[in-house]
């Protein structure tokens, strides 16, 4: 059923250029021009052998696959109908997608995220904590220890900000980011902060043997609660966005449809 045959050659559309063919599957048959289009410049001998063999190879497993396939069809399927709906399928996902390229508005002014945020918050309730803080952590027993505790404890974010940056041995000071559990843990040792230390506090103080660790919590969001709309905002536009798409496209098959008929391309055969 399948052989190689290393010098056959034909001659396509009465032109000269010559082919050979590799490979074949019953009456399919792979030529070596194929295979030139998967071999690009720049690569080695070895690397081309290996691509183009396992080309051959894949191509050899999908048509014994597609042999199989078509001395198996089940009696009820009608291959012509399948075919003519896959066709119709690609014209009109090409066609809509066409459409929306064209013709869809993608600007989502502040106004609408903001009146859409209200509507659907309760759609995006979070899967998990979330919150903005500031961190320092300096060594056990340090002698910066009590100016850190205490000016943690208060709430000026900017002497907070600059106390961490002067005299922490490490600091996260970026206070517009949004961050996890996962995401803290992994600027502090192992199992130093859980969700508990964090929830309903505004400062948290921590310590082990290494280290004397600082969070000053700026927002906290549990989860399956609201979140802020700067979180979401992006998710927001998209939203907006698909639904947009979905109501140009619905409309533009109304507007079809209207057209049809009074244009009388289509009409509607009663029968008993």
């Amino acid at each position: 059923m399948i052989a190689f045959l290393g010098c056959e050659t034909f001659t396509s559309n009465g032109s000269d250029v010559k082919d050979s063919i590799v490979a074949k599957v019953g009456s399919k048959e792979l030529y070596q021009s194929q295979l030139s289009q998967i071999v690009h410049e720049g690569m080695s001998k070895t690397d081309s052998a290996a691509i183009v063999d396992g080309f051959i190879h894949s191509w050899i497993k999908e048509n014994l696959m597609v042999a199989e396939a078509e001395k198996n069809v089940a009696a009820d399927i009608n291959i012509n109908k399948l075919v003519d709906e896959y066709r119709s399928s690609l014209l009109v996902y090409n066609f809509e997608k066409r459409l929306v390229e064209t013709r869809l508005d993608t600007i989502v002014t502040a106004e609408e995220k903001a009146r859409y945020y209200e509507e659907h918050k309760n759609m995006y309730l979070l899967s998990h904590p979330l919150f903005k803080c500031i961190i320092a952590r300096v060594p056990a027993r340090s002698h910066e220890i009590p100016i850190l505790n205490k000016t943690f404890s208060k709430s000026d974010i900017e002497s907070i900000m600059q106390v961490a940056r002067e005299r922490a041995a490490f600091h996260y000071l970026d206070t517009t980011a949004y961050m996890t559990m996962e995401d803290l843990q992994s600027l502090l040792p192992e199992g130093s902060l859980k969700k508990e230390d964090l929830a309903g506090h505004s400062m948290v103080h921590k310590r082990d043997k290494d280290h004397e660790i600082f969070v000053k919590v700026l927002r906290f969001y549990d989860e399956k609660t609201i979140p802020p709309f700067d979180f979401i905002e992006g998710k927001l536009t998209k939203s907006i966005l698909s639904e947009r798409k979905i109501q140009l496209l619905k409309n533009y098959r109304e507007e079809l449809y209207h057209k049809g008929l009074a244009d009388k391309k289509f009409e509607i055969i009663k029968f008993e």
